[in-house]
């Protein structure tokens, strides 16, 4: 570019051409849209509502039918809008780390500059959605006991208050089983602690597996877990900890070459109109104490 001189005080610059003129302008713009853009982003770590912004914004700027958001490692799956017939996909990675995937559908095909422009957004979106998950991760760490991944004290009394309010609400059935190893100190003064912490880790993997989806299953303390059956009247709550009960006892693990076999106990209850959380768990305990009176690997209801 040339610079005339024509006094001390002034420097005159040529006139650009338009189409030059046209490109900075755009690119101001967009600049101007990338910070706007990533300003809004930063307002929540809620990945939904990031997502929903996302899209309301690109939506402003380009003619876009859909969004779509999946990750497959945190079970995501986020959708905006009607899908239609033509799409792009795009991966978003940073430092390796998979973040999930994008993809954005509109009834007729996108023009390069269309592509260019989506693309130099997502640029925003990466950080933020990094961010809210890691904010999950941290969530479901302080919900989740680190030893079985089951959700722990704190998870459970935050559930089971919500779920209590629900059921007593719309007058649903709602029922509890408290699950305790049978003998448990047994396994740690002979086989040792790790063994016992493997026991621990089995169970929870077999309380995954026979438990319904609509079940939550949470470490009480110890050798013991909780499972709240939600929609679950006595009758049907006594049927499934039996087969938790079964399900353990027929299961085994193996720990340094040796064979360790487990029974369990069950106390279950049932919601009452006046129960509160406290009154509902003591119930539950009440009756795991008489299946263990009783000679333990069994499931005991008084009510029943």
């Amino acid at each position: 570019m040339v610079i005339t001189v024509k006094n001390s005080n002034t420097i005159a610059f040529p006139k650009l051409g338009n189409a030059v003129q046209r490109k900075q302008n755009q690119a101001q713009k967009h600049a101007s849209t990338q910070l706007h853009l990533s300003s809004a982003l930063q307002t929540t770590l809620d990945l939904q509502k990031m997502l929903q912004l996302f899209f309301n914004e690109l939506q402003m700027l380009i003619s876009l039918n859909s969004l779509g958001y999946r990750n497959e490692k945190y079970q995501l799956n986020h959708s905006f809008g009607k899908t239609s017939k033509h799409s792009c996909h795009y991966n978003l990675v940073i430092n390796h780390e998979n973040l999930g995937d994008l993809v954005f559908t509109r009834s007729k095909r996108l023009s390069e500059d269309e592509l260019e422009l989506i693309e130099l957004l997502i640029g925003c979106l990466i950080c933020p959605v990094r961010n809210a998950l890691m904010y999950k991760d941290a969530l479901l760490s302080a919900l989740q006991d680190p030893l079985t991944g089951v959700g722990n004290r704190i998870a459970l009394e935050t559930t089971l208050a919500r779920e209590i309010g629900l059921a007593q609400r719309h007058q649903q059935s709602l029922s509890l089983l408290i699950i305790d190893l049978d003998h448990f100190k047994s396994i740690n003064d002979n086989f040792g602690h790790i063994a016992g912490d493997c026991v621990l880790k089995d169970t929870a993997t077999q309380l995954n597996l026979c438990c319904r989806d609509t079940d939550a299953i949470y470490r009480f303390g110890g050798e013991e877990f909780i499972v709240i059956l939600n929609k679950t009247d006595l009758d049907g709550a006594v049927i499934i900890a039996e087969r938790l009960r079964t399900c353990i006892e027929e299961s085994s693990t193996t720990h340094n070459d040796s064979v360790i076999n487990i029974t369990a106990s069950v106390g279950v209850t049932s919601l009452r109109k006046e129960d509160s959380m406290n009154s509902l768990i003591e119930r539950a305990d009440h009756a795991l104490y008489q299946a263990k009176k009783s000679g333990r690997n069994q499931t005991a209801c008084p009510e029943h």
